[in-house]
């Protein structure tokens, strides 16, 4: 009896231990599976880069920078019919270098303006096929719009959703499906003013951080398939040595439990087909949800519960949110195409029902927007 005290005394020693382990070890995983790369302040950032600014024939722009912020003033001219005044970071000064951000999911930046604006993050990426070097208008440019006020605001975007331009694709042979960008071969990154940005007036803008964060999702795996293995393995040790030190009496003691970690990897792959897919193709006007269960490997209910999961949202909802999206660009900074093409060029095959749906979504029709771009011009 005292030897069978001695040896449960002893197990339960070890797995106090052993779970100490487990949840120390788990805590520091997690903070480790985080990455983060600074690109600004520069003393944080591990790569060399230089500012620049750049502005249309009408507009003006001025830059400068400290340890502790990036500032712009710039002025918008009602004569231009582009908009191009902004700030750029940029890794291939002399060297034609590009940086690989990959690993990253979201860009943090920290920022606030005087007044209240909306500007455009974009990043410019090489492209195999067409990029030159020194020459910006062949880079594949993708990003998106962020608002802007008096306070100190962090803004974050999602990497894995920025939009590459129409009007560049099509400018270099590219079909509206081939929006696809590499993350791995960044060359610059730049804020620019937006049809939306003030005009005839002085507008300053203040960065303090611009910074990039992902997960390495490796780390914790690892970690948490070594530590299933050594409580599997321990407890097959234990019960092993009690039924040897004790083989002529019944073991009543119940099997050692455990909650297995919740860990899906398939619907993570799952989500990033259907996402990838649905990104390159919501422009197509045949995309259906067959298309994308086949081009996912997927069924018509996993489709639509990730998108309800994700967005709150339908397919056919979330297929038209993205086609009006890029309509309101496209009216913005293509004031001499014709608001059907415009429709037609989306995915939409009917225009009334496209006019019915943009005023829901943003409240005025697209000849109304349009309108409006025309007088802010």
């Amino acid at each position: 009896m005292a030897s069978n005290k001695w040896f449960q005394s002893k197990i339960l020693s070890f797995y106090v231990v052993l779970l100490s382990i487990s949840v120390i070890g788990f805590f520091i995983c997690s903070k480790y599976s985080h990455s983060t790369v600074a690109i600004f302040p520069e003393k944080d950032s591990p790569y060399e880069w230089s500012l620049t600014s750049w502005n249309d024939e009408h507009s003006i722009i001025s830059h400068e920078k400290n340890s502790s912020s990036m500032i712009a003033k710039f002025t918008l001219s009602k004569k231009s019919q582009w908009f191009g005044a902004g700030i750029s970071i940029n890794f291939d000064q002399n060297s034609g270098r590009v940086i690989d951000l990959s690993e990253f999911t979201t860009a943090r930046v920290l920022l606030k303006c005087s007044p209240a604006n909306t500007l455009y993050f974009g990043m410019s990426m090489h492209d195999e096929k067409v990029t030159e070097k020194g020459v910006p208008l062949t880079y594949r440019n993708a990003g998106a719009h962020i608002n802007c006020d008096s306070e100190w605001n962090e803004v974050e975007v999602k990497l894995n959703s920025l939009e590459v331009p129409v009007w560049w694709l099509h400018r270099f042979g590219f079909k509206a499906s081939e929006k696809a960008y590499n993350l791995a071969k960044v060359i610059r990154i730049y804020l620019e003013a937006s049809y939306e940005s003030p005009v005839d007036i002085e507008s300053k803008l203040y960065v303090s951080r611009i910074a990039f964060t992902g997960r390495k999702e490796g780390v914790l795996l690892n970690f948490t398939l070594i530590m299933l293995s050594v409580w599997v393995v321990s407890a097959a040790w234990i019960i092993k040595s009690h039924l040897k030190t004790k083989p002529l009496e019944q073991d009543v003691t119940p099997p050692l439990q455990y909650e297995p970690l919740d860990f899906n990897p398939a619907r993570e792959r799952d989500k990033q087909a259907i996402f990838e897919y649905i990104a390159k193709n919501f422009a197509n006007p045949e995309i259906d949800i067959e298309a994308v269960t086949k081009a996912a490997g997927v069924s018509r209910t996993k489709v639509n519960d990730i998108l309800k999961a994700e967005f709150g949202t339908t397919f056919t909802n979330h297929i038209n949110k993205l086609r009006l999206i890029e309509a309101s660009r496209l009216l913005a900074e293509k004031p001499d195409a014709h608001i059907t093409e415009i429709a037609y060029l989306v995915g939409f095959k009917n225009i009334s029902y496209f006019n019915k749906l943009f005023k829901e979504q943003f409240g005025s029709t697209p000849k109304e927007v349009r309108g409006k771009a025309s007088r802010n011009t």
